[in-house]
């Protein structure tokens, strides 16, 4: 978060969710819009919103949201586009027709397909989500903790049954994992960011949900076969170094 003492008028705030399993944000759409504020090196700030007041706060009941004065927007690509408005098309700028048209691609394969993997994978799982519960309700008793839990596992079942992850068996959920992170290491095998020499727009997304795969801790299944490709790691310090020293892990 940028240390601002004196809130400019046009400071953006940041509304994300809490630092959980050591990861720095839980959700990836909110690191998402962050790395895109720290690449436009834009003035902002981060809030850490608990999960109970999200759906009270937010205007569509989820993060991110953003505020800009009197100005409140919602969804990550509504406002990645106004910050691009803002920086006058710095986030598109010099990407040809091409890299438009595969980095859109690889951005819907991450967070259309692999993200609900993600999500099976953490809210599923009695392990992971016993440690989500443990680090994000850790101000209530034990069985209000487990009530919460049980409350979600349902409601994460039923969303990714609606999709279409949750309706498959956990070999078909293995093989679709397999398939969205072999696409997505081939493509990183090619150059050092997802499209060149360079970090841009589409890498926000991209590294945004293999940092939420790769770091989540306890490891779960997902987790685990994000370790077979060593080249995420590498891509992610890359995109570290690139900003500024970005920390995606609780420090």
């Amino acid at each position: 978060m940028r240390n601002n003492k004196n809130k400019a008028p046009n400071l953006i705030t940041l509304y994300g969710m809490p630092s959980a399993c050591n990861l720095k944000q839980l959700s990836p759409f909110v690191v998402k819009v962050e790395m895109a504020l720290i690449y436009l090196e834009l003035e902002y700030e981060v809030k850490h919103t608990s999960l109970t007041k999200i759906p009270l706060l937010s205007p569509t009941g989820k993060v991110p949201w953003i505020r800009v004065g009197n100005v409140t927007l919602s969804e990550s690509d509504s406002i990645i586009a106004f910050l691009n408005d803002k920086a006058c098309g710095a986030l598109f700028d010099g990407l040809t027709n091409d890299q438009q048209v595969l980095g859109l691609a690889l951005k819907r394969l991450t967070e259309d397909h692999l993200y609900w993997l993600m999500v099976w994978a953490k809210w599923i799982s009695d392990t992971s989500r016993a440690a989500l519960a443990e680090s994000l309700f850790n101000q209530y008793p034990r069985p209000i903790k487990m009530m919460i839990s049980a409350v979600t596992k349902r409601l994460i079942s039923a969303r990714c049954k609606s999709q279409g992850i949750g309706s498959m068996n956990e070999e078909e959920r293995g093989n679709e994992a397999v398939k969205d992170l072999s696409a997505l290491s081939d493509q990183l095998q090619k150059m050092p960011f997802l499209l060149g020499s360079d970090i841009t727009v589409y890498d926000f997304s991209v590294a945004a949900m293999l940092s939420s795969i790769t770091f989540f801790k306890p490891c779960n299944w997902l987790s685990d076969v994000a370790k077979d490709y060593s080249i995420f790691p590498e891509y992610l310090e890359r995109v570290r170094d690139r900003l500024g020293g970005y920390e995606f892990v609780q420090v």
